[in-house]
């Protein structure tokens, strides 16, 4: 068999765009089937959104719960460890006449499907390449992040302190519970010398590459942009802007304290479990929750003075800076997330100290102060596909 033209399988919890990593996914798929490549979807829970069912790509759909919408606890907290069931089908694929010697191609696994495809995909010899969108393949909470001190967290991942440490969102029990999924998954992840790694940024690559063992080269493959359109601008920019999940751990209270600390406009557009509670505290601020693109330019991006990111976890690759960039759109981001290095200080940008509300005031003030008006930045990610091709075929010689 030509290299090139092995089978792709492609990897994902989920069937339908849940977040950020199962739209790469999904897009990815597309891309190859439209080139002729033969691709399979493999995912866990359905339904299979319309854009896979409508192409070319088999869609191989489990149906089965993630651990948040499994009805039983009990197989939740097991299958969230170790999923005999998905290891036994996906190895089948895998020996199936048309898939011998798949690449296999996995984005998401820690909500559906467990660490049982990398062991699976191991085992029969298959090239495993993982594009790395997070930070689960080293971190029990998957954000290096402290959700009760909401800070990152600098701490040694699987040391005996990181374990003693109440670090999880919901409790301790549930992070212990997460720490037991991790010494489960590192043998075939983390610790695993097969796994061909693609890292979205830099920036994560360099946060994660001292904890992963693999024989093979650390690559990095951006992200492909959705380019969003969203008409003529509007003349007025009179407000600061979010777009993201309402959480602590993205810093929307940061935003919200700090646009009425400096006496400013803001609008959110995004929804999460802090929105009522921010509502009621700011009412000044106009929350949207989530738009269609048509919507965002009324509501809020003809009107940005900025877009601001206000993150307290390391962020892997946060594609909203870029869109906004690509639309004339400032941006004031953290200085420890990968969205700095899109910004160019003064220039299309500023940056503040991560966590820092008095530092993000400090930002807004001098944008309001010297507002930037970069010039529209077209971001050109048309080579995504022939980058991708060209790992795989990377991926393919070094297994050899």
């Amino acid at each position: 068999m030509i290299k090139a033209e092995r089978p792709v399988i492609i990897v994902s919890d989920f069937g339908y765009v849940e977040g950020g990593a199962v739209a790469v996914a999904v897009k990815t798929a597309l891309l190859l089937a439209e080139i002729g490549r033969k691709v399979v979807f493999f995912c866990g829970e359905g339904p299979v959104c319309d854009e896979l069912r409508r192409s070319g790509v088999e869609v191989m759909c489990l149906g089965i719960h993630s651990i948040n919408s499994n009805p039983s606890k009990l197989a939740a907290v097991r299958d969230g460890v170790w999923n005999a069931g998905v290891y036994k089908v996906f190895e089948e694929l895998l020996q199936r006449d048309d898939m011998r010697g798949a690449i296999v191609h996995i984005h998401t696994w820690t909500k559906v499907l467990s660490s049982a495809v990398f062991a699976a995909a191991t085992k029969s010899g298959n090239p495993l390449l993982l594009t790395v969108h997070d930070y689960f393949t080293v971190c029990p909470n998957g954000g290096f992040y402290n959700y009760t001190k909401k800070r990152i967290c600098e701490m040694m991942p699987m040391s005996a302190a990181c374990v003693r440490c109440g670090c999880d969102r919901r409790s301790y029990a549930q992070k212990l519970w997460r720490v037991a999924r991790q010494v489960s998954q590192d043998r075939w992840v983390r610790n695993n010398p097969k796994v061909h790694y693609a890292f979205v940024s830099e920036y994560c690559r360099d946060i994660l590459v001292p904890f992963l063992h693999s024989d093979y080269p650390y690559e990095v493959l951006r992200n492909p942009v959705d380019h969003i359109h969203f008409g003529e601008s509007g003349n007025e920019r009179d407000a600061f802007l979010f777009i993201g999940r309402v959480s602590l751990e993205k810093g929307i209270d940061l935003f919200c304290e700090a646009v009425s600390a400096v006496g400013a406009k803001g609008v959110v557009i995004g929804d999460g479990e802090m929105l009522s509670d921010l509502k009621a505290r700011f009412p000044q601020i106009d929350f949207t929750g989530w738009l269609k693109p048509e919507e965002m330019r009324l509501r809020g991006v003809t009107r940005a003075i900025a877009l601001v990111q206000p993150s307290r976890l390391y962020e892997a690759a946060p594609l909203t800076p870029l869109q906004m960039l690509e639309h004339g759109v400032p941006c004031i981001v953290p200085d420890r997330c990968a969205a700095c290095d899109y910004v160019e200080e003064g220039v299309n940008g500023l940056l503040f100290k991560t966590g820092d509300v008095e530092d993000l005031e400090r930002a807004m003030r001098e944008m309001l102060e010297k507002p930037l008006n970069p010039k529209p930045k077209k971001i050109v990610d048309e080579g995504y596909l022939l980058d991708l091709m060209a790992l795989y075929e990377r991926v393919t010689a070094l297994d050899v």
